[in-house]
């Protein structure tokens, strides 16, 4: 007979409140930059500026280049993924600034409230950021065979997993540095500040292997260097700095160290 007043064991929590969370937080981020046309018009712009002067701008000039281990190709398709990962990551490591709005107009106060885990908030931006730049990425890669890229069915569902990998990476980088820098002020100087150099040492235009060994070193220390290559070897065929798995295996590894930082910092 058991003993009165026996407890029930505890049921595990469910992770379906957590799960409806992010996607409550994502849907009004998504409906947010919706409603923003002029922020995606400058996007867009933007891509058409780094398509001109680079892939057709230099493409006349600097005529075909030797991928590694892969038959010579123009310059313009030896740009094209990089140029699709700038925009990945420039847009994924921005969106930490819609963290800091809310936090800075009370919007964040209220949302944890809510009983869910705080990081719920973090990951439903991440979700909302990592896609709204694969899908441009997606738009991006339509028009990769008029920069010289051979693209296949395979190559395509293949690049847009390598470019959805990135925009979830470097969107949680923004949000960690969202939760560091906790003035507005500061973080949009501190993005700008990390921005510039991370875009032009990442190898989009230019390779490790050709450039001075103290400049290579910082390329290999950029985290945006080995989406790049990876994206370029899916896109382009051939061998890149490092071979895909271990460009697929430092991402990952970059992944789960800043979703683990991204925990500690939001809270329980």
């Amino acid at each position: 007979m058991s003993a009165v007043g026996a407890s029930a064991p505890a049921k595990p929590p469910s992770v379906r409140p957590s799960l409806a969370a992010i996607g409550v937080i994502a849907h009004r981020d998504l409906l947010r930059q919706v409603k923003r046309p002029g922020v995606l018009f400058s996007q867009a712009v933007q891509i058409l500026f780094f398509v001109l002067v680079y892939a057709v701008g230099f493409d006349g000039m600097i005529g075909s280049v030797d991928a590694v281990g892969a038959a010579p190709v123009p310059f313009s398709a030896y740009v094209f993924p990089g140029i699709v990962a700038i925009q990945v990551v420039s847009i994924g490591v921005a969106s930490g600034q819609s963290y800091a709005w809310d936090r800075e107009f009370g919007v964040l106060r209220e949302l944890l409230v809510a009983p869910v885990p705080r990081v719920c908030l973090p990951l439903g931006k991440v979700v909302a950021g990592a896609g709204t730049v694969t899908a441009q990425s997606v738009l991006m890669l339509a028009f990769a065979p008029l920069m010289g890229v051979e693209l296949t069915a395979g190559r395509f569902v293949a690049a847009v997993g390598c470019y959805a990998l990135a925009a979830t990476v470097f969107s949680v980088i923004g949000l960690c540095l969202a939760t560091v820098v906790t003035r507005m002020q500061t973080l949009q100087a501190t993005v700008q500040l990390a921005m510039f150099p991370m875009l032009f040492l990442s190898g989009s235009v230019f390779s490790a292997e050709d450039a001075p060994r103290w400049l290579a070193w910082l390329m290999y220390a950029n985290p945006m260097t080995y989406a790049v290559d990876l994206a370029r070897q899916t896109l382009l065929g051939g061998g890149g700095l490092l071979p895909w798995w271990a460009d697929l295996g430092v991402l990952g590894g970059i992944l789960v160290a800043v979703l683990a930082l991204l925990r500690v910092r939001s809270g329980r």
